[in-house]
């Protein structure tokens, strides 16, 4: 029989070597082989493809937390995860969540929802962990785990402080549909998030939830000048996207003319587009952003311009087309694209 250190040498090397030359070896034998393959890749790769592989071979195997890492497919990666002991497999869960062998780490703990959700709960705030466990236990519209929403809305909840930016907006959108009582009740740290996507989600369900409330809180936060300008914005565009003409005139004709150019031109991308009325549009004329001005002089000029925004007069020859989209706006049920209007 050939010596331990060729067959090492064979399998480092990604040469064929049968695995009865392992499983034919004595136990101390199978250990010290173990030991002259397993710091390298190829070694651990073909020490994971062993039938037999055993308990205490799958937990050296599940210290190097490189292997587990890696986005690479590797199949033998679930089968370590499948005979490694529970315990040992828990302690090395935030790699293991975080590549192809997850859906092996969450298979092993299913038996256990209430362990497997508090597990869930750490991996989301690994960044490199977060969207994966997301899409696994808590997106999957089948819910293959069998959590239910309740045990799906702690993991999203938990996410919600994610170190992924990207985490915490797929959680604050699930919360919005299954429990958007606990935006509301985190409204103020999630309104200063770095994610616009998270803000906007809060602003947006809040105000659908609690609107009058919510919409003096989004007022009160956007006329406070200390705070940063994106913050600002966000409440400015979901205010505009939830609120009537009518409650919001007087802010975006504030807004139109601020100094802040992004400020500005949100309030005026929200006249243009969804709150055309004369009173915003005469203060846009004196915007201090000509872009603004000549957004203003467009919808007020007496032949070109929006009847909405007082523009419009009758006579003029383009008037029948904004007759024609006014009926087919009439036409759209209530609340249509999110926005009323009177």
């Amino acid at each position: 029989m050939a010596s331990l250190s060729a067959i090492a040498a064979r399998i480092l090397a990604g040469e064929p070597v049968e695995q009865a030359a392992f499983t034919s070896l004595p136990l101390l034998e199978q250990q010290q082989l173990v030991d002259l393959v397993v710091a390298e890749p190829s070694g651990r790769r073909w020490l994971r493809s062993l039938p037999g592989l055993d308990a205490r071979v799958a937990v050296r195997l599940l210290r190097y937390a490189q292997d587990y890492r890696s986005p690479r497919r590797d199949a033998t990666l679930d089968r370590v995860v499948a005979r490694a002991p529970i315990d040992a497999v828990v302690d090395h869960a935030a790699a293991i969540a975080t590549g192809s062998a997850a859906m092996a780490l969450w298979e092993r703990l299913q038996d256990d929802p209430d362990r497997l959700v508090s597990i869930a709960e750490a991996t989301v705030q690994i960044a490199a962990a977060a969207e994966s466990t997301l899409y696994l236990l808590v997106l999957d519209p089948l819910d293959p785990f069998n959590l239910g929403t309740a045990r799906r809305t702690v993991i999203a909840r938990a996410a919600l402080t994610s170190d992924s930016a990207e985490a915490r907006g797929i959680a604050a959108e699930f919360l919005a549909n299954a429990a958007p009582d606990h935006l509301l009740a985190v409204l103020d740290d999630l309104v200063r998030s770095d994610s616009e996507r998270v803000r906007g989600i809060a602003w947006l369900t809040a105000l659908q939830m609690a609107p009058e409330e919510t919409f003096q809180r989004a007022t009160t936060f956007l006329l406070d000048e200390s705070q940063p300008i994106e913050l600002r914005r966000s409440a400015l565009v979901a205010i505009g996207m939830r609120m009537p003409t009518s409650a919001i005139t007087d802010l975006l004709s504030a807004f139109v003319i601020h100094p802040d150019p992004a400020l500005a031109h949100d309030a005026a991308d929200l006249l243009y587009q969804l709150h055309r009325n004369p009173e915003t549009a005469e203060a846009a004329r004196m915007s201090p952003h000509p872009e603004i001005r000549e957004i203003a002089e467009a919808l007020l000029d007496p032949r070109r311009g929006s009847p909405a925004a007082g523009g419009s007069r009758p006579g003029d020859p383009t008037r029948t087309i904004d007759i024609f989209r006014e009926l087919i706006e009439r036409s759209e049920p209530p609340g249509a694209n999110g926005v009323h209007r009177r």
